[in-house]
Formats: structure tokens, C-alpha cells, sequence
């Protein structure tokens, strides 16, 4: 018997529909910020005052969300000694690894809604 609901879950335009901007905060629970910052980081390491003003967002602001990001373990700090104090800026995994990452969660996800599954009906 063929799966009635499997037309609609994977067809092409609901793929193509999905920005992935969302796809990847969705996946990894991530707000628009953070999605933001993910993937300036992807291109080039950058400071805190960097993010801010590129995202135009206020510095804190940015420092909530960089700390979100390296909980998550998608971003790395760098600390560059200067001659009075020091200087950080941030860079992300490899997007390979963050797309590994997502391909965890689906599949943890999927195991936890099969098991419900298993046991609620």
C-alpha cells in the first residue's frame, strides 16, 4: 500500500519552497540572528563588533548570540593577543560538519517520533 502522505512531505515544490535560511534554523533551533551570523561566519571570520555592524544589531546583542551558536557547538572563538589586552573574533565549523550535524538531529528526531509512535498506538 503506498504511503497517501508521501506526495506531500518530500515533493519537489515543497522542497524548493523552503528558504534555507529556514531549513537550517529549523533544524538546528536556531532564531533569524543566529541563522544570520552562522552563515556570515561561514564566509570569513569576523569580530563581535563586526557582526554588529554588518547585522546592525547591538553588540550585546550579537555576544547572546554568539555565546547561542557556540553552546551549540557551531562556532569556534579565536583569541588574537595585541599589545594591550586581546581580541576575539569567531568562525564556524566547516559546513560540511554543520550539515552533518542537522543529518543527527533529523534522525534523532525521526527515532523519538517513531518510538512515540510505538508506544502511543
Amino acid at each position: 500500500m503506498a504511503n497517501p502522505f508521501s506526495k506531500n512531505l518530500c515533493s519537489p515544490n515543497q522542497i524548493e519552497g523552503i528558504d534555507l535560511n529556514q531549513l537550517v534554523s529549523g533544524v538546528l533551533t536556531l532564531n533569524e540572528l543566529e541563522t544570520s551570523i552562522l552563515f556570515l561566519l561561514f564566509d570569513e571570520n569576523l569580530s563581535a563588533l563586526e557582526l554588529s555592524k554588518l547585522t546592525r544589531k547591538h553588540r550585546s546583542t550579537i555576544q547572546k548570540a554568539l555565546s547561542t551558536l557556540m553552546g551549540k557547538g557551531l562556532i569556534i572563538r579565536r583569541k588574537k593577543g595585541l599589545k594591550r589586552g586581546y581580541h576575539y573574533t569567531y568562525a564556524s565549523i566547516p559546513k560540511g560538519k554543520v550539515k552533518e550535524i542537522m543529518i543527527r538531529y533529523i534522525d534523532e528526531q525521526t527515532k523519538c517520533l517513531v518510538e512515540r509512535i510505538g508506544e502511543e498506538l
